[in-house]
């Protein structure tokens, strides 16, 4: 189960590092909505993750 939350987590740190990527690259003006899309999954990521995290302890 803790690989789980290992992958999570790298999955969460992805999808803010393309986020960025894609910040610098094509400006928040043309890219908002994928931007925030990506942000908002890693954000639903996270909770997933700090709820197994919860039950495991």
């Amino acid at each position: 189960m803790q690989w789980l939350v290992i992958v999570l987590l790298l999955l969460a740190a992805g999808l803010i590092v393309n986020a960025l990527r894609l910040w610098r690259r094509h400006g928040w003006k043309q890219k908002k909505h994928l931007i925030v899309m990506l942000i908002v999954l890693a954000a639903a990521v996270q909770i997933v993750n700090v709820v197994l995290v919860s039950k495991l302890h």
